[in-house]
């Protein structure tokens, strides 16, 4: 007879231990997907912070920026200053003219810009650079962008400083155009794209 209740109250310990398992396996497994789960949106919060930094098209580095205002600040005011600088920057050599425009400038932009740079092409402007041997810089003085409504509207104020044997001389350079968010892609890290693009005043200063 206690030989019999010894066996039920071995199976009873044997249950009980293998409750406590079931019970701790439960436990670490709940733990480990609420580790997962906070793991992952924590990434996701950090990746949302991250800004690439560029400079003529090329990734410099990432940058955090919790305020969303000030990144998309920084987002579209640098987008225009690049692309300005790939644009209307030159030198006297049609390749490097050509791989700035064509392979960076234009992927930034709409038809309103390959329009443009149609017609500088027909008038002879970059030939025209290339064996003048000027030198084209720009300066930025101020962008302005309203960001009450998309897509963002946007003017650029700044001059182009031609280096001519040694002398400077400047012509203004004022745009405007939009912004309106796609998708990123290799050839435009930002996911922004310039539409509308006009320029309204390139006049030589004194």
């Amino acid at each position: 007879m206690d030989d019999k209740y010894k066996i039920f109250n071995d199976l009873s310990r044997v249950n009980t231990r293998s409750y406590r398992v079931i019970y701790v396996s439960l436990i670490i497994t709940f733990a480990t997907t609420i580790l997962n789960i906070f793991y992952t949106y924590k990434t996701t919060e950090n990746a949302k912070n991250n800004f690439y930094l560029l400079d003529n098209g090329q990734k410099l580095a990432t940058v955090r920026i919790k305020d969303y205002r000030r990144a998309v600040d920084i987002l579209c005011e640098g987008h225009i200053t690049n692309f300005h600088e790939l644009f209307f920057a030159l030198e006297p050599d049609l390749r490097h003219i050509k791989r700035n425009i064509e392979t960076k400038a234009l992927y930034m932009a709409d038809h309103s810009v390959q329009r443009l740079y149609n017609r500088l092409i027909d008038q002879n402007y970059y030939e025209d650079i290339a064996k003048s041997g000027y030198s084209i810089e720009v300066e930025m003085d101020s962008i302005f962008v309203n960001y009450s409504s998309h897509p963002f509207a946007f003017k650029f104020y700044g001059k182009q400083r031609i280096l001519k044997s040694g002398n400077a001389e400047y012509r203004s350079l004022v745009t405007q155009g939009y912004l309106i968010e796609t998708s990123a892609t290799l050839n435009n890290l930002n996911g922004l794209k310039i539409i509308k693009f006009d320029v309204l005043k390139n006049q030589d200063l004194q």
